[in-house]
């Protein structure tokens, strides 16, 4: 097998394997918490986020702002904003490509990514770690929208975060496929 197959499929594995380790870890230590999701599928829903899609909105804590938009956030935050034709490209090879600047670090604009699907209601994961930045995964919640057995046409990547003062905040990118 060649060398860049051999690395295009190690460091995804390597990135989910780190991912099973952490997570629950991270949340035994928090407190409180019983069992923590395990691993249960290679990737969600049989890799049918692989593709091109497209950013259609932002919903911020369920006010959904459709692109194009710019929202400005507190001193220190980036402000969320979207145009036309924003994308996020999933390759079947771990990799992505992306021209969204919240996806950007240090101006790369692509890197590897993996998707983990955990069992029940726990739902699936996908962490991203940039090429220009790398040792910062970040991991998203990740929902697909099926309409009967095909692919999916819609996909949310939402998180939540901690607010200035306390409190969360729920943050979500809604994408539909690209289709020509």
């Amino acid at each position: 097998m060649p060398k860049r197959t051999l690395r295009a499929l190690a460091l995804p594995a390597a990135v989910a394997a780190a991912c099973a380790v952490a997570v629950p870890t991270q949340a035994a230590l928090a407190g409180g918490v019983a069992q923590a999701p395990q691993a249960t599928k290679a990737a969600p829903a049989g890799g049918g986020f692989y593709g091109v899609w497209i950013l259609k909105s932002w919903d911020i804590n369920g006010r959904v702002l459709p692109c194009p938009v710019t929202l400005s956030l507190p001193p220190g935050a980036p402000p969320i904003s979207c145009v036309e034709g924003e994308f996020l490209k999933l390759f079947r090879s771990g990799r992505y490509e992306t021209n969204l600047p919240v996806f950007a670090r240090e101006d790369a604009h692509r890197g590897v990514f993996v998707a983990i699907a955990f069992g029940g209601k726990a739902g699936n994961a996908i962490v991203f770690e940039d090429d220009g930045v790398q040792d910062e995964p970040r991991v998203y919640r990740m929902s697909l929208v099926r309409s009967g057995a095909k692919a999916p046409k819609s996909m949310v990547i939402s998180t939540n975060m901690g607010i200035a003062g306390g409190g969360r905040s729920a943050i979500a990118m809604n994408f539909t496929r690209y289709t020509r």
